[in-house]
């Protein structure tokens, strides 16, 4: 069994923290054990065991996911192939802050700031800021069609969108952004005292993410409106997310801030094609227009580099 030190970096996107892998220079044999060992919040790796590169540091244990990326210079743009493996040890298809991550750490390695990012929900761009301190990535089209979501539901509905409807407690509506995802409004923002920071979430999104209705899964985000938008400015949402995988509350989550805008605009709670989503860990700038791919724009940081065994137990 492999007991080599693989090297590593730590980045993330506003409080979004992954590790990432360099995977066409070094050999994981067992990626899943290597993103549950080090992605734990308890007993996971800490920036501390490594120099700080004073990259606007999480300070936190452990990381929301294992990116295992392997950069293909000879196309143009340069193409990098993503593979996130989550701290449960499953795959996911597709992860908006972590492609951001990606578009950062190609850049840190090649100077380029515009790459085509392979996931396994599409291909898709992204670029960079000069100075590496912001990222874009194009996300696709949301949809609402409950065969992709995927939606399972008998008789009549089981040809239409779950738009605003009950679902273990919570009033949702069911979209994939590259991955499946329930949106619940609340009233009341971040600044509100009883508002969405009131909610108990790790108590009332496990029965959502785990309901019938969801046969893959969901992650589950609540989401306020704080400016529809009507004025001078972008529609700002606040924004929590339960994350399928990580099981439980994260700081950010890129394909739940465009869940969150195409729930709204789906439900005309905002207006125009544009907003600014707030999770707790940051803003995000996010596009969903009418037709067409959605975008995702944020702050991505480099925390620390260091190198783990490869064979964690």
């Amino acid at each position: 069994m492999s007991t080599h030190a693989v090297p590593v970096e730590k980045y993330h996107g506003t409080g979004n923290d992954f590790l990432v892998v360099d995977a066409a220079a070094e050999n994981v044999g067992d990626r899943a054990a290597f993103a549950r060992a080090y992605c734990d919040r308890e007993t996971g790796v800490d920036g501390g065991d490594f120099a700080d590169d004073r990259g606007a540091p999480s300070g936190r244990r452990g990381a929301d996911g294992v990116l295992f990326l392997s950069i293909e210079e000879r196309f143009d743009p340069t193409r990098v192939v993503m593979t996130l493996v989550q701290p449960d040890g499953s795959t996911a298809t597709m992860c908006g802050n972590g492609a951001r991550v990606v578009a950062r750490w190609a850049h840190d390695r090649t100077g380029d700031r515009e790459f085509m990012i392979d996931t396994q929900a599409g291909t898709r761009r992204a670029t960079v800021t000069a100075d590496g301190s912001a990222a874009t990535i194009e996300m696709g089209e949301p949809t609402f069609d409950p065969r992709r979501v995927p939606v399972a539901r008998e008789g009549a509905l089981a040809d239409e969108p779950l738009v605003d409807e009950p679902v273990e407690g919570l009033t949702v509506t069911a979209v994939n952004t590259g991955v499946p995802h329930a949106v619940a409004f609340v009233d009341g923002g971040r600044d509100d005292h009883d508002g969405i920071d009131a909610v108990d979430l790790d108590a009332v999104a496990p029965p959502v993410r785990h309901a019938g209705v969801f046969p893959e899964g969901a992650n589950v985000n609540l989401a306020a409106v704080v400016d529809d938008g009507a004025g001078d400015g972008p529609a700002v949402l606040d924004q929590r997310t339960f994350e399928r995988g990580v099981e439980g509350e994260t700081r950010s989550c890129g394909t739940g801030a465009v869940a969150v805008v195409a729930a709204a605009r789906r439900l005309g709670l905002i207006e125009g094609e544009s907003a600014v989503s707030r999770p707790p860990g940051g803003e995000l700038e996010i596009t969903v227009p009418d037709r067409g791919h959605a975008t995702l724009a944020g702050p991505v940081a480099h925390e620390f580099s260091g190198a783990l065994p490869a064979d964690p137990r």
